[in-house]
């Protein structure tokens, strides 16, 4: 189902969206805060958003929800939203977009949309995100959208040390 708010398009992501997203993931400062790196080709992009298409994990205790953010002004696409539903009703949520649209409102926008449909659409769901310390852009998008600071923590899953230390914020 897509979602619309005043400016943007979100669309379920689906493996068609791999080449209409590929260049403007190709910026590396999009990574300067995450572990991914930029997808090496259409192609394995494509087979990345066949598994998210799927919209449920492969065990199936988590729901998928990936959008493609486009800009209706821009006539584009601005980049990515996502939202992992666990078991204990909570949403992870993540984004990611393309610098040349950075400032613009659009994640603030977009994510506030994302938000809006998830309320509506699970019962007492509850918001988390998690922040390298260093983000201080998405720490200021979380903190506009009415997040608050929750946990700071070692990420002792990240295998680079530049990704060591990340925040958790919290919102319902």
């Amino acid at each position: 189902m897509k979602m619309y708010s005043q400016r943007l398009c979100l669309e379920p992501l689906e493996p068609d969206h791999a080449e209409l997203l590929f260049d403007g993931l190709q910026s590396t400062s999009i990574y300067d805060f995450i572990e991914d790196m930029p997808p090496e080709s259409v192609e394995s992009l494509r087979d990345r958003y066949m598994v998210l298409a799927r919209r449920q994990s492969p065990d199936g205790t988590e729901i998928w929800l990936n959008w493609a953010v486009y800009s209706l002004i821009e006539k584009c696409y601005v980049g990515y939203i996502q939202a992992t539903i666990t078991g204990d009703n909570s949403a992870i949520l993540g984004y990611v977009f393309f610098p040349n649209f950075w400032g613009k409102g659009y994640a603030r926008e977009a994510v506030n949309c994302m938000i809006n449909f998830l309320v509506k659409t699970y019962q007492n769901i509850y918001f988390c995100a998690y922040v390298d310390v260093g983000n201080h852009r998405s720490i200021a998008l979380l903190h506009n959208l009415g997040f608050v600071r929750s946990t700071f923590f070692q990420n002792i899953q990240s295998n680079q040390d530049e990704f060591n230390y990340e925040v958790e914020y919290r919102k319902r």
